[in-house]
């Protein structure tokens, strides 16, 4: 299927005073007529959508967040993501979405045609110090994996063979309704890192994705022509950067803060080479997260960023960096299409052990009839052990035919008639805002022309006037321009002063290692480690050969001996079968308790 180019779309989001800490302040952002333009001291900068501090999470979903949800149920991939300085309210906002999302999924659902069928699940996750964990793994019955030191399951990141990235043994769960999504939503809140800090009491110290998944059978009465869309909706809640000088954190904050910081260099690092004509790589590998954003920056996917910001001086910096990034992502392009027929499509498989369940219930009562003509003894104890396998039958074929939702009308035709309504005003809102827009275009045209009549003055001494008042309009750009430059300049010094942080980090773990490697690994069997050892690019870990014959391994081996001896049994035939193995090239460590 054809993909046709589409912009990420990007709205502002400006918050309140916070009334603790910043109620004597200044306030310095200030938003336009036309609702898209955010004026910032001397400098201004124009977005798809500015939402001041009156605004509701009702009007950023209908008037922002409200077109992915709809791209999505139409089959596309859709993301939205909040990005900002901390404190500025990305996880309230974040929260409203989801709140409304859920409804407005499942209202879709009840107004769909009947000839239509649905299956709805959704996961939960986030990205903590460069760990992937997932926040629903308790709401299984059997949790399989690696436990990292707070319990959390931690997930691998993988490419299949599609070259999509996935996540290995993430919990999806059906959903059937809006309370489904709101107690996993509830559920795997209670296991977010959260922490506080000078500027927010409760400060999201990690990246989190929500994402609910949309199957749609088109067609379903006529299986044979049906069409089955996937629609992905990402919820990304990013944490926010931090200047330590600002946040007071220290200790675990302090290095959560760093990671934070890290993660979101990266995100900035991918989104220049997206905007650059001249890049040819896009660093998506450099962090988990932006691996994870690859479809949804420069992909196949449609983007919706919410930058939130504070409106105060004092955060005067932060917010020009903030716009200065929200303004650079609305220039990347994406590639989404229609998800169609896809092989992680779950609905189809449904479908068909629900037929065979069917069937298999056929037959049975098929089998019954057919047993009419025994003696009444027989028929007693045929009946009763007929009877259980069909209840069983049923409370399957009732458990499949539960997940799937199949469209129908909704009967609130009052509802109905003002959702359009409401619907046909803000087209002609829209259609409005559009006129506006072109008549602000003629104006500046018409102004253009007078200008050009001004110029043609009978008198040297109109035209010197003329030519001052343009001089005085010219500097005023160059001064703004300066300004601007000067931000940029601030702005990549930054940049590549965490890029050398990082670099410094770095060259100091490697100093520990070759240290360590000196000292206490003889040169002989480092040469011999080195070549027995590879890099998984995958996992991003090294990976050496003969593993199992090496510390704490063949330890166990040795203990296990020790235990058969002391029962009684000294013939030590599990001791011979150890030395047994070839041990020639196989480098061991020693301790205190001998040979490990």
């Amino acid at each position: 299927m054809s993909s046709k180019e589409d912009n990420v779309r990007v709205v502002v989001r400006c918050r309140p005073l916070l009334p603790d800490l910043e109620s004597n302040e200044e306030i310095i952002a200030k938003i336009r007529n036309d609702g898209q333009t955010l004026q910032l001291t001397n400098r201004q900068f124009t977005f798809d959508r500015v939402f001041g501090a009156e605004s509701t999470e009702n009007d950023v979903y209908t008037k922002a967040a409200k077109h992915i949800v709809d791209c999505v149920l139409q089959g596309y991939n859709g993301t939205i993501f909040a990005y900002g300085q901390t404190g500025t309210g990305k996880t309230h906002t974040a929260s409203g979405i989801m709140q409304h999302s859920f409804e407005h999924i499942f209202d879709h659902i009840s107004r769909s045609k009947n000839n239509q069928k649905f299956l709805v699940r959704a996961s939960y996750y986030e990205i903590y110090n460069e760990e992937i964990r997932d926040l629903l793994a308790g709401n299984k019955k059997t949790n399989n994996g690696k436990k990292n030191e707070r319990g959390n399951k931690t997930l691998e990141l993988k490419e299949n063979s599609d070259g999509k990235i996935v996540i290995k043994d993430l919990s999806n769960f059906i959903v059937n309704n809006v309370n489904d999504l709101k107690k996993l939503k509830e559920s795997g809140d209670k296991h977010r890192q959260f922490g506080s800090t000078k500027m927010n009491q409760r400060s999201s110290r990690s990246h989190t994705i929500f994402t609910i998944t949309i199957e749609t059978e088109i067609g379903a009465d006529n299986p044979d022509t049906s069409v089955v869309r996937v629609g992905k909706f990402h919820l990304i809640d990013l944490a926010g950067s931090e200047r330590q000088t600002k946040t007071g954190t220290t200790g675990i904050r302090l290095k959560e803060a760093a990671k934070i910081n890290l993660s979101l260099t990266s995100l900035s690092l991918v989104i220049a080479a997206l905007t650059d004509p001249k890049a040819t790589f896009v660093p998506y590998r450099n962090s988990k997260l932006t691996r994870i954003l690859s479809d949804s920056l420069g992909g196949n996917s449609k983007t919706l960023l919410i930058a939130c910001v504070g409106p105060a001086k004092v955060n005067l910096e932060e917010t020009i960096s903030t716009l200065r990034f929200a303004s650079t992502t609305k220039n990347i392009k994406n590639k989404p299409i229609i998800n169609e027929d896809s092989k992680d499509a779950l609905l189809k498989r449904f479908e068909e052990q629900v037929k065979e369940l069917r069937a298999q219930l056929e037959e049975q009562e098929n089998d019954n009839n057919n047993n009419n003509n025994v003696n009444d003894d027989d028929a007693t104890t045929t009946t009763t052990s007929n009877k259980i396998i069909p209840a069983e039958l049923l409370e399957k074929l009732r458990t499949l035919e539960a997940k799937i939702c199949v469209g129908g009308e909704n009967l609130i035709e009052k509802a109905e008639i003002q959702e359009k309504l409401i619907a046909e005003s803000e087209r002609e809102l829209h259609e409005r805002r559009e006129k506006e827009s072109e008549l602000r275009k003629e104006l500046e045209q018409r102004q253009a022309e007078i200008l050009e009549m001004e110029d043609s003055y009978a008198s040297l001494q109109e035209e010197v006037v003329a030519l001052n008042r343009k001089i005085r309009k010219a500097y005023g750009y160059l001064k703004d321009a300066r300004s601007e430059l000067d931000d940029m300049n601030v702005e990549h010094e930054k940049l590549r002063s965490e890029l050398l942080d990082s670099i410094r980090i770095s060259e100091k773990e490697l100093k520990l290692t070759n240290a360590l490697i000196s000292h206490y690994i003889p040169e002989s069997c480092l040469k011999l480690i080195e070549e027995n050892v590879n890099y998984n690019q995958l996992t991003g870990e090294w990976e050496l050969r003969c593993i199992a014959y090496t510390g704490n391994n063949m330890r166990n081996e040795y203990e296990l001996f020790n235990d058969h001896t002391n029962d009684g049994d000294g013939n030590g035939s599990k001791y011979q079968q150890i030395l047994q193995h070839n041990y020639d090239n196989i480098y061991l460590s020693y301790s205190t308790l001998n040979l490990t």
